[in-house]
């Protein structure tokens, strides 16, 4: 055994050049160091880092005996540079990589080892016991890398050469939960509490659900088990005691939170964490795919915090069996919006375009069913070809005549202290043998309507009208994408621009990509924000800027659509104050005098009490004795949560962007405040 302790650098590492890319607490490596102390002692000295810089500055100040970083789609180019530097430094250190990003079939596993040479180990799934053998094993060895190397480690795969490889066995994955330490309470991530990361929490493990494109779609984890509750209570109540104010949000690793009757228990406890603290004022967690009923249960006592996600990724029966996904209750899950709507409860939804199977139409179509099930916020994806996943395989890309592209992935890019640019790149779908590159882009341009549109509820008054008049949500955003030249210049603009940039930011190969991202000027306009950002995000925060024109277009496409209708000089009225109440919702969300530009319209109609209520009355009804004035601000916990974010993820396009995503695009809209039931039609 070594005399003096073995220093250990376990990272998760993101990348902050524009704005935090990953915020979430390093609890993955959390977990790994818990289990080494637990097992070592003080023979061991830990250290874990998600910060970049931080990180190469303790490699330039004192190498590790060991490195481990984890691997994702979002930093494995990234961990690879840290491999090769640390070798630069100190030839003896031991490199593990972990994490989902390698290929499924075994020979394609076997070549991605072979082909990365700064990497000793590579762990299989859960890492916790694979990385402790090799500890022991470095400290039986004395740091001498052929004893270490010499027989088959368990739990990794080790790489000896070009050609050969130490295949050790997979282990059985751990079923008791509790035996690997809180990385909470033991003090690890205390660190990790610095007012820009947000604490993750993980109850279980496991998913039961085989979705050919999701790495959780992988049969050897589809057991659950679990933490137990006493685990989970103290640890929540452990970040909620360390949690600084400026962090608003909790975050679950879990893959189905809710569908599990203990998650009610788990729920019950964060509420009266909330009552006491006023924390976390958001929740973030992937509910369960089943048993929505037992979800709803749970997420109701959470009064309005967590939204619940109905991700079906599409409703076509056809792609649904292809994705392996059939053991899924669609009907079901839509069943409960109403349900979900009446509580109060946000609802969400996926849909991911370019499935094997899926049509344009079909795509379409799943869409509308979502809009008519009155789902309040649909998020849509281009399909990724993660590796570790069924899809991903020579077999599938041949089965569904799969064409790709390669894109950096937004915020994943830096320059390093050596001067070197790294960026992360992803290959998406953007064709198969049922959905031509053609209608990929005009599925992303109605994408980019439906997100500026109907999501997050800017619109909802004007949705809700149209419901009551069985008229098609669906057919207004079908309207507006096929007549988009006759919008407002502004409007008209900016949807050829994101045209322009949805074309120009793929590439046909992976090597022309990656000469491209090492060039100075690259990492400018990548600075700059002119390539390489999330394009959906960016272009509704550049619609909000223009959002005026936006409800002009929206309105005039109304009238046209409403024109066989004849309408009434009080639907004409109800539609005028709807307008106004549009335009007060979404007035400058994120300029510098927000909090003082707060516009002011007069209404006839009390069309706040027509939301809220869940009454079958129409908004006639809600006519008030006389015209009111209402001014249209932030409440004081609006801008407390959204100066929060904006401390942590900055003010640019990504970071805006950023925000709108973890914030919840419902809660960014201005509240109608009474202000007088005055008469002034100056104002308007």
């Amino acid at each position: 055994m070594t005399t003096r302790p073995i220093k250990i650098y376990f990272g998760d590492l993101t990348y902050t050049t524009l704005s935090l890319a990953t915020e979430a607490f390093p609890l993955n490596i959390g977990f790994i160091a818990a289990t080494c102390q637990k097992r070592f002692g003080k023979d061991i000295d830990v250290q874990l880092f998600k910060n970049i810089d931080e990180l190469d500055n303790a490699i330039r100040t004192v190498p590790p005996a060991l490195l481990g970083l984890s691997n994702y789609p979002w930093n494995y180019r990234l961990g690879k540079a840290f491999f090769t530097m640390v070798k630069g430094f100190s030839p003896s250190t031991v490199t593990i990589m972990g994490g989902p990003n390698i290929p499924l079939m075994h020979s394609e596993c076997i070549e991605f080892i072979r082909n990365h040479p700064m990497i000793d180990f590579y762990t299989y799934l859960e890492g916790e016991q694979a990385v402790s053998n090799i500890v022991e094993r470095i400290m039986a060895s004395n740091m001498d890398m052929e004893r270490i190397k010499s027989v088959p480690i368990d739990g990794s795969i080790g790489r000896i050469n070009d050609v050969e490889v130490l295949e050790g066995m997979r282990l059985e994955r751990r079923v008791h939960l509790d035996e690997i330490p809180s990385p909470y309470l033991t003090g690890l991530m205390d660190k990790f509490f610095d007012s820009k990361l947000s604490p993750m929490i993980e109850t279980h493990r496991g998913c039961p659900f085989m979705c050919t494109y999701c790495h959780e779609g992988n049969n050897a984890i589809s057991k659950v088990n679990y933490f137990s509750l006493d685990r989970v209570f103290a640890e929540l109540d452990y970040i909620a005691a360390h949690v600084p104010k400026e962090v608003t949000n909790l975050m679950f690793a879990d893959p189905n939170f809710g569908m599990y009757e203990r998650d009610y228990l788990i729920a019950q406890h964060i509420a009266q964490i909330q009552e006491k603290r006023g924390w976390p004022l958001s929740i973030f967690a992937s509910t369960g795919k089943n048993k929505k009923e037992r979800i709803a249960k749970t997420v109701k006592v959470l009064k309005g915090t967590m939204k619940v996600w109905l991700s079906v990724q599409s409703m076509d029966d056809v792609v649904l069996n292809e994705v392996k996904r059939k053991n899924i209750d669609v009907d079901t899950m839509m069943g409960l919006t109403n349900t979900l709507n009446e509580m109060g409860i946000p609802t969400a939804s996926e849909l991911i375009l370019a499935l094997p199977g899926e049509t344009y139409a079909s795509h379409l179509k799943s869409i509308a069913q979502l809009i008519e099930a009155g789902i309040d916020f649909i998020t849509t994806y281009s399909l990724m070809l993660l590796n570790g996943t069924e899809l991903n395989t020579k077999a599938s890309r041949e089965k569904y005549g799969i064409q790709s592209r390669f894109r950096i992935i937004p915020r994943d890019f830096a320059r390093l202290k050596s001067g070197e640019i790294i960026a992360e790149i992803e290959e998406v779908v953007v064709a198969t043998n049922t959905l031509s590159f053609n209608e990929y882009q005009k599925a992303r341009v109605f994408h980019l309507i439906l997100n500026v549109i109907y999501n997050g509820k800017g619109y909802g008054a004007l949705f809700k009208y149209l419901r009551e008049k069985n008229i098609s949500v669906f057919t207004l955003l079908k309207h507006l994408v096929e007549h988009i030249d006759y919008a407002p210049s502004s409007v008209k603009a900016l949807v050829r621009q994101f045209r322009e940039d949805t074309r120009n930011e793929l590439w046909e190969s992976r090597e022309d990509l990656l000469v491209f991202i090492q060039k100075e000027e690259t990492f400018q306009q990548l600075v700059a924000e002119e390539v390489g950002v999330n394009l959906l995000q960016t272009y509704i925060v550049k619609s909000l800027e223009i959002m005026n024109d936006w409800i002009f277009y929206v309105f005039e496409s109304i009238e046209k659509i409403l024109t066989d209708e004849r309408l009434t000089s009080e639907e004409l009225s109800m539609l005028r104050d709807i307008k106004f109440y549009c335009l007060g919702k979404v007035h400058n969300i994120w300029g510098n005098n927000r909090n003082a530009d707060n516009p002011i319209y007069t209404l006839q109609y009390d069309i706040n009490k027509w939301l809220k209520e869940n009454s079958s009355h129409a908004l006639q009804w809600y006519k008030l004795p006389s015209p009111h004035l209402f001014q249209f601000c932030f409440s004081e916990t609006q801008k407390e949560e959204m100066n929060s974010y904006l401390e942590r993820f900055g003010v640019t396009p990504t970071g805006i962007g950023r925000i709108i995503m973890k914030m919840d695009m419902v809660h960014i809209w201005r509240e109608a405040v009474l202000l007088s039931p005055q008469y002034s039609s100056a104002m308007n």
